[in-house]
């Protein structure tokens, strides 16, 4: 009877162990803060540089006209890859570049010393002449290692396959092509046409929605007070005048002039239709400098950095404004705020600090200055369903294996039990 509850216990601590494998959370991807601020900028500048690729409808290709040298040029898909074991964030861009002939990868790591994004590598391949001959990026991995593969296909069949990866910081691609659990294709082009294998519909609908989220991890890493919600009425109305001046700025720095007659001319041009809508966040920089954000007829991601004045006609000077742009991170924050502060076009601060009254007994999330950081989140390539039965096997083999031990050590104890009567 002892035999066999030995028995019983050893599979039910197998079982126990089973489930607790199978039930821990998988790691968050996502970057939050400067990161997702400087990743957003790095996105925002290919997206600028070479345009945003797009069809119709998903699966559909992209006009190519080779004879007459006009290739696709655009962003295809991007998205936060985590290299070095899951540790370390990486920006990964794929885009078509027409004047070059060749469609590329960009890889961009967050550099946290000088907090800004290091391109460490650019994939390029060109188009190869042969209508027969197709090149494909796709994005696969193997448990924790992740990989930037590309292939080529000769009539159908594949007849070349490159792999790299990331260490440290540090772009490497293998000499032998290890092995890949699971892939899935991002872009296929030859000679005569070129196709997206990611949705790219709706005006690429995905890499927008990426974008976003980048935006959103930026704007929720600030930690200056959020006062917004606690402004008077009065205070409220001369936010909001002064604020419906900066959403005629696409953008406006005091910085980029030398003399105030240069910059009180600045302040009567307009170079964008937007309309102020609406005051979303409110933070106090310090020194009566508060950096706003709000909503327009055109956008959601709007700021301006304001100083409060004595000035009774305009009680708030507009020292910086961006229309549909990029909210800034706590960092930027800090050093935009000490530069303004030695900035000789800037008025003198108010005596008075900006009015507030308390219209809760309860506080509001992000009010106390512990608005917690959101990651970015973007539909994988690879579906995470796919992910946890090969992040699994491995253990469930080594589990049978225990179980066979196990079973094996109990009926060996009892043989020699057996003999010894």
């Amino acid at each position: 009877m002892k035999r066999r509850l030995y028995r019983l216990l050893c599979l039910i601590s197998v079982f126990t162990i089973t489930v607790s494998c199978l039930v821990l959370p998988a790691q968050a991807e996502g970057i939050v803060g400067k990161a997702a601020s400087v990743f957003g900028y790095a996105l925002n500048d290919k997206m600028f540089e070479f345009g945003v690729i797009s069809t119709e409808v998903r699966g559909g290709n992209v006009n190519t006209d080779s004879y007459g040298g006009n290739y696709p040029t655009g962003v295809v898909y991007a998205d936060i890859i985590y290299f070095d074991n899951n540790e370390s964030p990486y920006l990964v861009i794929f885009r078509a570049n027409g004047a070059g002939e060749c469609v590329s990868t960009d890889i961009f790591r967050y550099d946290d010393t000088l907090q800004r994004a290091e391109n460490i590598a650019t994939l390029s391949k060109g188009y190869n002449t042969d209508p027969g001959v197709e090149g494909q990026f796709a994005v696969g991995e193997n448990g924790s290692t992740k990989y930037i593969i590309y292939r080529e296909y000769t009539n159908g069949i594949e007849t070349n396959a490159e792999y790299y990866t990331v260490m440290n910081g540090i772009a490497y691609r293998y000499i032998n092509s290890p092995p890949c659990a699971a892939s899935s294709g991002v872009v296929s082009w030859n000679s005569a046409f070129f196709r997206p294998d990611v949705d790219v519909s709706s005006g690429n609908a995905h890499l927008s929605s990426f974008f976003s989220g980048l935006k959103d991890a930026s704007a929720q890493s600030v930690t200056f007070k959020d006062i917004s919600e606690n402004i008077s009425s009065a205070e409220e109305e001369r936010l909001e005048t002064a604020l419906t001046e900066a959403a005629r700025f696409t953008s406006f720095d005091i910085g980029d002039y030398s003399t105030l007659s240069d910059y009180n001319l600045a302040l009567t041009r307009r170079n964008t239709d937007d309309k102020f809508y609406l005051i979303t966040n409110l933070y106090d920089l310090g020194d009566e400098i508060y950096y706003v954000r709000f909503s327009t007829n055109r956008s959601f991601y709007n700021y301006a950095i304001l100083r409060r004045t004595d000035d009774e006609a305009s009680p708030y000077q507009l020292l910086a404004a961006r229309t549909d742009s990029i909210p800034l991170s706590d960092i930027e924050l800090t050093r935009l705020k000490e530069v303004y502060s030695r900035n000789k076009l800037v008025a003198k601060k108010s005596r008075d600090s900006i009015e507030t009254v308390n219209r809760s007994l309860l506080p509001l999330p992000g009010n106390d200055g512990s608005e917690k950081e959101k990651p970015i989140k973007m539909p994988k390539l690879i579906d995470p369903s796919v992910r946890m039965p090969v992040a699994l096997a491995a253990g469930v083999l080594c589990i049978t294996a225990l179980v066979v031990l196990w079973i094996y050590l109990a009926s060996d104890d009892e043989e020699r039990y057996d003999k010894r009567l």
